[in-house]
């Protein structure tokens, strides 16, 4: 269900976790490299930081993404709660709960009486 077909979320999960330690550890070398007045390290590192924060962000939203479209293949079958979509599509709770978020506001889902978020027909 990822953008990539090749890639599980699984593994978008690994790689956001390297790009979070390699966004961590440049930032440290940065402020290292500061503190030693080594102007150039310092710029080198701050721009390795900012690149992994980037691509921290874009894995991050491929996740999304990908929560989303789960979501609403799940809602085609019907109404559900966000326990019940969570337990049948493998993620938690609150990522559910985050999608359904995302698509109430975008107008791609929409609640009835009962609490259920359920596919809005167009």
């Amino acid at each position: 269900m990822t953008t990539n077909p090749n890639i599980s979320r699984r593994g978008l999960r690994d790689v956001a976790v390297v790009f979070i330690t390699l966004t961590a550890l440049s930032g440290a070398v940065a402020v290292v490299a500061g503190l030693r007045h080594d102007g150039a390290w310092a710029a080198v590192e701050l721009a390795a930081c900012g690149v992994s924060t980037l691509a921290l962000h874009r894995v991050s939203r491929w996740l999304d993404a990908d929560a989303d479209r789960a979501v609403l293949a799940a809602l085609a079958s019907g109404a559900a709660t966000p326990s019940d979509l969570a337990a049948n599509l493998g993620l938690r709770v609150a990522v559910v709960r985050l999608s359904l978020a995302r698509l109430l506001s975008s107008g791609q889902v929409e609640r009835d009486g009962r609490g259920f978020a359920r596919r809005h027909d167009r």
